[in-house]
This record gives C-alpha cells, structure tokens and sequence, in this order.
C-alpha cells in the first residue's frame, strides 16, 4: 500500500465528520471503518509531546534517541510509514482508497502532512459554537467536570485547524469544506470532492442507506442509531438548551472572538452580554484529566448561585 491511498477526515468531534466519511465511502473505489485512531496509537513517535506516561516519557524519548544516534543507517521515518501502511493495508483489498476519519486527528494533523505528504487531507470545519453545542446536547453534558473531557477539542482544536489551512491553502492534497454547506448544497460540494480525489461522481452516492462501511463503535451515534439519522437529528434538535450550557455557549463565543469566528468560516454569533464568561473561564482553568479543586469548587458555587438566584426570584 502506498501513501497515495490513504485519506484522512479531521475535524472538531461532532462537526460532521461520520456524514462525510459515508457520502465519501458510498462508492466501489473508497473504504473506511468506524474511527481506527491508528495515529494516534503510535502518537509517541509521531507527536510525543502529547504522551505524559508513568515510566518517564521524556526520559525513554532521550534514550531512545541516544540508541538511534548509534544506528545512522536507520530511516526511522521511513520505518514508521511501512509499519503505519501495513496497518492500513488490509482495507485497501478490492478498493483504491482507504478513509480513515479520526476527528481529533486535528492533534497531528502537521505531523500526519509530515509523514504522509502524498495522502489526501480533508479539513471539515463547523462553526465551533454550534460544535459546543451538539456535544453538550448529544453526550448529556451538563456540568464542567464532564466538559473538560473536550476541553482541548474546544480551547485548541479551531486554532489548530485553522493555522493548517492557512499554512496549506495551496496545497492540492488538502481539502477544505464547511459542515454548513455541505448539508445546504449537499450534492454540489461532495461532486466536487469527488472531483479532487478522482473518483467517478454519481447521484447514487448520495443515498447512503445501504453504505455499512463507516459503521461501528465510533462515530455519530444519530448515524449509527437503529432510529435513523434523520429521525434521531429531530428528537436531538427538540432537546431545549439548559442554563449551564447556554452560559458555556456564550462564554465560549466570547473565548473564540467576533473576528476568529469570521475568519474560520465566516460565522456570527449573538451573544447575550457577560453571561457565562466567569463559567468558561472557570472551564479554562480546568485539567481535563485531573479536574483541579479549584475549578471544582467553582462549578459548585455557581451552581449554588443559581440556585440562590432561583429561589430569590421565588421570594
């Protein structure tokens, strides 16, 4: 397998990305699974800074590059791609290219173009706010503690994601579309996909109820629902907003910036004054594996002011 078969999907989580992989996939030519998260198994070969391991990674990164200066011979790059291919390999059987759609691939996704500069990269990009917002809606969020999950997904993942396109806006192997218009001009932009990875285009692509390839643990979970996804988006869009989570939308528009918003992708955002920005920053401050007591106590003294402001209201 070479290089040039392989297409990757990153995004935000929740922007779209299982939609795109099964319009993508809908075909003789592509096929996918599920989310492989094969990168990121071997992120400490490729992005090591993100691995904080309990024997000492930093230690094991120095011993492991005092044993490779004494091997000059070693290609390791060329070593990891092998490896990486080969794992890719058996999807490729009877196919011409292999999707893998991992959204917080956004974490390498310089380190991918680095590895693989002959693989194809889409960039699917949705406004972020409207990303906050499905998450806390589709996963039940509720609460910061269970937000910090994301909390790198939301803080860093829009930077990232644009400071890539602007370093690769003419680069032919990358290619960059917007959630929003690929649902408004559904058949025009994924023709144009189709174009740019060179694959014959035709309208059966777009019926997508017989495509099982990107089914599986990972993934949209309206897609993947034995509702339906049209039925399942319905029932998602009748769940009303809480007060957390409008203040964390807010607060977290207010995080992105009026002039971010634009640039990423032209979006806009009403926000409702100063409501919620001492909450996200609270969520800002959070560790999102540790969940540091500070933020902790925070999230219940806010909760206890609304509380109080409820019961205020009642008097």
């Amino acid at each position: 397998m070479k290089e040039e078969n392989l297409i990757f999907i990153i995004s935000q989580p929740r922007s779209g990305s299982t939609y795109l992989q099964n319009l993508l996939s809908n075909n003789k030519f592509v096929n996918t699974c599920s989310e492989p998260w094969v990168l990121l198994n071997f992120a400490n070969q490729i992005k090591p800074e993100l691995i904080d391991a309990k024997f000492d990674n930093k230690l094991a990164l120095r011993a492991f590059e005092d044993y490779k200066s004494k091997l000059p011979s070693l290609n390791l790059t060329e070593v990891k791609k092998d490896f990486i291919l080969n794992i890719y390999k058996p999807l490729l059987k009877n196919y011409t290219y292999v999707i893998d759609k991992t959204p917080r691939y956004w974490e390498i996704v310089n380190e991918i173009k680095a590895l693989f500069p002959k693989s194809k990269i889409v960039i699917l990009k949705r406004n972020p706010v409207e990303v906050a917002r499905s998450m806390m809606i589709t996963w039940d969020i509720n609460g910061l503690k269970a937000l910090a999950k994301h909390r790198r997904d939301l803080l860093l993942a829009p930077s990232i994601i644009a400071d890539f396109c602007d370093l690769n806006r003419y680069n032919k192997n990358v290619y960059v579309v917007k959630y929003e218009k690929l649902i408004e001009n559904n058949e025009i932009e994924i023709k144009k996909l189709y174009d740019w990875i060179g694959v014959g285009y035709t309208d059966e692509v777009l019926d997508v109820s017989k495509n099982q390839k990107y089914k599986g643990a990972f993934g949209d979970p309206y897609q993947n629902s034995v509702l339906g996804y049209k039925e399942a988006k319905k029932r998602s869009k009748r769940k009303a907003l809480n007060e957390f989570q409008k203040c964390i939308l807010n607060g977290y528009a207010n995080f992105l910036g009026e002039e971010f918003l634009l640039n990423y992708g032209g979006y806009k955002f009403k926000q409702d004054g100063n409501k919620g920005h001492r909450l996200f920053s609270y969520f800002m401050d959070m560790d999102e594996k540790r969940h540091s007591d500070f933020s902790f106590k925070s999230e219940i003294n806010y909760l206890l002011k609304q509380l109080f402001l409820r019961l205020f209201r009642i008097i």
